[in-house]
């Protein structure tokens, strides 16, 4: 992903919008990119302070670790998700070997060997 079309997500990363694809590009390109990072930081920084003062809430936060925090909990859930995509498709694939031998078997083209 170019620095361009990064830029045009920020708005779609803070607000919890992008495409699960496009949310992978979006956080490789940002973490190799110190100037994007940069520009994600500063509208992090001023979206989540204004949500704050619209909610009058004056406490202190510490913004840019939130958005650390935030950049950290969208990778590890891309993570969990990649995970359980490959453990689905393992089992797809077990299912699916387990149905055509049981066909097989069905059909006669295959015969389990005797014991006795």
């Amino acid at each position: 992903m170019k620095c361009e079309e990064t830029l045009s997500k920020i708005d779609g990363f803070i607000n919890n919008t992008l495409p699960i694809r496009e949310m992978e590009d979006f956080l490789e390109h940002i973490e190799s990119c110190p100037e994007c990072y940069d520009e994600l930081e500063t509208y992090y920084t001023i979206t989540v302070g204004m949500k704050y003062l619209e909610g009058e809430k004056l406490e202190s936060y510490n913004i840019p670790k939130m958005l650390r925090e935030d950049l950290k909990q969208k990778e590890e859930f891309l993570k969990r998700r990649h995970l359980l995509t490959k453990t689905v498709v393992v089992f797809v694939m077990l299912f699916g070997i387990g149905i055509a031998f049981s066909l097989l078997l069905y059909l006669g083209h295959i015969e389990l060997p005797t014991l006795f």
